[in-house]
């Protein structure tokens, strides 16, 4: 017995079976009843028409014909139709076999319609029999007058013959479809309440299981990405649980790296937990969605999905990154460039995001000055300044790199204009997680790690860099070696 307040479960499957079920059901039901409506009225109409053809037809017959008789008696066996002729004056020119007025019974006219260049329908009926005909009566070229009867219980019996086998199919197709509906929905939902149940595990740092990949639409690209997400998290983890073992280790030797491991750990859950419970959200949401039949809501909440496992991608790589480098696993790949080339490739790529910001980009590095060292690596220090120098521009938004000549390296600097940055907070910019400017954080996709990552990458170079207040701006520098 359930407690009082709790929601009775039902399975997203059987939820999404009734509502399209019931949806093809009114379909058919909505179908069923236009035909019981319609159809009698059309195969009236139909009639109606074959009946007006074959006035024209006997129009076109000559009167004189000694054949007229034979071909009007044709024209009763082929369509099934009664026909009577009149001459201009009233004379009985031509009489089918029409047992209506041979019995000599009551007849009663109903539903007579007037209808263009004297012709008329009407309905007879045999109060004797309770028999009806439909009458078709119009006048032909020559004067005469002709009437056409035909008989309207057989019309009516096709018209419900007509609906019953309309009923008959409309119900096989019905069964047709539930049945296809609920092999359908298990199908869709499968992998839905899966996802749900994965994400649920990985907030509790459980990446043991994996959602299952097939086809190619947006719940594939969802299920793969939160098998990168939850491979790339598991691997972090993995990395940091092992920094983590070293750290303590050696905590009574080294108590300063002590704080600095619990603030790194304690920065890496919170960044990590946030998504995967957004994550964990907007599948819900999605499943809720789908429950009311709002695909279109569903996939918008399949595409923040995304973006949240693009962004967590995004932090698991720089976090391997930065590890890498740290761990001094990486080997520096020393080569000769031209420092003024490795600024201008950048300005170039950068273009269009210089001028959406509005910032004016200077390059003051002179050519034909080589430098020695991981050209790779080195790029992403730059490009970790300038990305830094576009988001904090401000003022006049100008942007400029500079180089100083030193006796055995080249100081390249990049300055932005815009606010100070506080004294207390120069030297722990490079501190991984750590943001000097609180308000932008998420929201441009910056997790804190990119001085860090610049850090690391000039004491593989054994290099110096550094950041400092200047008039009007903030200035960045690290050195490069001459080559």
């Amino acid at each position: 017995m359930s407690k009082k307040g709790e929601r009775k479960f039902t399975s997203i499957r059987t939820r999404l079976f009734l509502q399209v079920g019931f949806i093809v059901l009114l379909a058919i039901a909505v179908i069923l009843a236009l035909n019981n409506f319609l159809l009698p009225n059309i195969y009236t109409r139909s009639e109606l028409n074959d009946m007006y053809i074959c006035m024209r037809i006997i129009d076109g017959f000559d009167i004189n014909d000694s054949q007229f008789s034979q071909k009007i008696a044709g024209l009763e066996r082929n369509n099934g139709f009664l026909i009577d002729i009149y001459l201009e004056d009233g004379t009985e020119f031509y009489l089918g076999a029409n047992e209506l007025f041979s019995e000599g019974g009551k007849i009663t006219i109903s539903d007579r319609k007037e209808r263009d260049f004297g012709a008329f329908t009407e309905i007879l009926t045999d109060e004797n029999t309770h028999s009806q005909y439909l009458v078709y009566g119009g006048k032909l070229s020559n004067g005469a007058d002709v009437e056409i009867y035909s008989h309207k219980d057989t019309i009516d019996a096709n018209a419900n013959t007509a609906i019953l086998i309309t009923s008959g199919t409309s119900i096989l197709a019905l069964l047709i479809a539930l049945t296809f509906i609920y092999f359908y929905t298990g199908k869709f939902t499968k992998p839905l309440i899966k996802m749900s149940r994965i994400t649920g595990k990985m907030e509790k740092m459980d990446f043991s299981e994996k959602c299952e990949v097939q086809g190619n639409d947006e719940i594939s690209m969802l299920s793969h990405s939160i098998n990168e997400m939850s491979d790339s998290l598991d691997e972090t983890l993995k990395d940091l649980k092992e920094k983590n073992d070293r750290l303590l280790l050696d905590i009574e030797r080294e108590k300063a790296l002590d704080k600095m491991r619990k603030e790194f750990i304690s920065n890496v859950s919170h960044e990590l937990k946030t998504p995967i419970s957004i994550i964990r959200g907007y599948s819900e949401g999605a499943e809720l969605m789908l429950d009311n039949s709002e695909t279109d809501k569903a996939k918008e909440y399949c595409s923040v999905i995304v973006r949240e496992t693009e962004k967590m991608n995004a932090l698991v790589y720089e976090l391997l990154e930065l590890s890498s480098y740290e761990s001094g696993a990486v080997n520096v790949k020393k080569e000769r460039f031209e420092i003024f080339g490795l600024v201008d490739d950048y300005a170039v790529d950068n273009e269009i995001k210089f001028k959406n910001n509005g910032i004016t980009f200077i390059n003051e590095v002179p050519r034909e000055l080589y430098g020695s060292g991981d050209i790779v690596k080195l790029g992403m220090v730059l490009n970790n300044y300038i990305s830094n120098a576009v988001s904090h521009a401000d003022g006049d938004k100008i942007i400029k790199v500079t180089l100083t000549e030193n006796e055995n390296s080249y100081t390249l600097s990049v300055f932005n204009t815009g606010e100070h940055i506080k004294e207390e907070d120069l030297e722990k910019i490079w501190t991984s997680f750590y943001r000097a400017d609180k308000s932008r954080s998420r929201n441009e996709g910056r997790f804190g790690l990119g001085l860090s990552i610049v850090s690391a990458i000039q004491k593989l170079h054994k290099m110096p860099y550094g950041a400092e207040n200047s008039e009007g701006g903030v200035t960045f520098y690290f050195n490069i070696e001459k080559a």
